[in-house]
């Protein structure tokens, strides 16, 4: 069964943990992003890991892998030159352009804990949620981007 990373625009204050518990982790390399909405608040924006991925596609090396039972899309450090074409071909925005040490920075759900990812966890307002897609369905929890597709983002 597939999760994925919820976010209720409702709930995020903005207090950025989920960046700190990321980089705590991956040793001061922040693997999430905060949009800036008008100067007046920060969101968090995680890999979608989406069924498509553009960033696999693009990827000249194919350094970037997508799980088939999982639908986790992970980047291999040891293959990637550091091209920044998964960065452009993102159509969210969540890799980021200008590279930490030209190598790529990606998501991976922190998949070496059972948990879930650690941006979850440390969310202290509950904005950030781990919910398999029969959860998300369930969920009535305002709007939120949650990407089944390339191109489609929608209320769940």
């Amino acid at each position: 069964m597939q999760k994925r990373i919820v976010l209720d625009l409702d709930l995020c204050c903005g207090c950025r943990s989920c960046e700190a518990a990321c980089r705590s982790a991956f040793k001061g390399e922040a693997r999430i992003r905060h949009g800036d909405i008008t100067g007046v608040a920060y969101l968090p924006l995680a890999c979608k890991h989406c069924k498509q991925p553009l960033c696999l596609a693009s990827c000249p090396v194919e350094a970037i892998t997508q799980d088939e039972s999982t639908g986790l899309v992970v980047r291999s450090a040891n293959i990637c030159i550091g091209c920044k074409s998964c960065a452009y071909a993102c159509p969210f925005g969540v890799i980021d352009a200008p590279l930490v040490r030209h190598i790529s920075q990606k998501c991976s759900l922190c998949a070496d804990r059972k948990e879930g990812p650690r941006c979850v966890a440390a969310c202290s307002s509950g904005a950030l949620q781990w919910l398999s897609d029969d959860e998300i369905k369930r969920h009535e929890i305002g709007m939120r981007m949650v990407s089944q597709d390339l191109f489609i983002r929608r209320k769940a």
